[in-house]
């Protein structure tokens, strides 16, 4: 079997995955775009691994939400991740091209994003790696409605469920096939998505070294490292 040998910022960021892995908030990243209008978006989304055999970093997001709509345009589909890791004092800033998997896509990307793997298998196993609470949100009202307080479940206390009046009829009906679509391992909602962030420059910082190190990549150079001035 061939060993792949991973740029250097990819060994870095795996370390830093390992050395801050006791806090939870190390798997969450900043992701920036730009919306239709010029404006910059950002938010927060979890880092659900990376594509193997690449150099992708992947996220799950709901096909509904602001973002995707943001990222459709060939011209505007860009990210910016910044990844700051408290534990090490590590920061990271990769940016590229992001393209989004869905079952209700007409997915246009080929093996140059895919790598080994077909649309249907990264979706299966990036859904399969959900827990039934973090699929439920894909079968419920768009990111944005109006709030529906019949679409969650009654409030629980001290063992206790109430529930309002006007509530009762429909919760256990509703929430109960909502939970039945959800708990099946492998019943995709057609609102998943899966974001693959293909990274072209990566900006690492460490600022517990001293001096502070600064390191630049880019994959036009091979991912070679060029240390500058932080």
């Amino acid at each position: 079997m061939t060993e792949i040998l991973y740029p250097l910022w990819r060994q870095r960021l795996a370390r830093s995955l390992h050395v801050n892995r006791s806090q939870v908030h190390s798997k969450y990243y900043q992701v920036a775009s730009v919306c239709p209008n010029g404006g910059p978006k950002n938010r927060t989304m979890v880092f659900r691994g990376f594509l193997s055999g690449t150099q992708s970093l992947l996220s799950v997001t709901d096909l509904r939400s602001d973002k995707i709509l943001e990222w459709q345009s060939d011209n505007q589909s860009r990210f910016e991740i910044c990844w700051y890791f408290s534990g090490s004092r590590e920061q990271y800033r990769l940016a590229g091209k992001v393209a989004v998997i869905s079952n209700s896509l007409d997915s246009s990307h080929r093996d140059c994003v895919l790598g080994q793997h077909t649309k249907q298998n990264l979706l299966k196993q990036q859904w399969s790696n959900l827990s039934t609470n973090a699929r439920e949100p894909f079968y419920l009202n768009s990111p944005k409605a109006p709030f529906d307080e019949g679409s969650i479940p009654p409030t629980q206390q001290d063992g206790l469920v109430t529930v309002g009046n006007d509530r009762n009829n429909n919760f256990d009906s509703n929430h109960s096939a909502q939970n039945n679509i959800a708990g099946s391992k492998f019943e995709i909602s057609d609102n998943f998505c899966v974001a693959v962030f293909i990274p072209y420059t990566v900006d690492y910082l460490n600022l517990k070294s001293k001096p502070q190190q600064r390191c630049l990549y880019d994959i036009q150079d091979g991912w070679n490292e060029l240390i500058v001035n932080p």
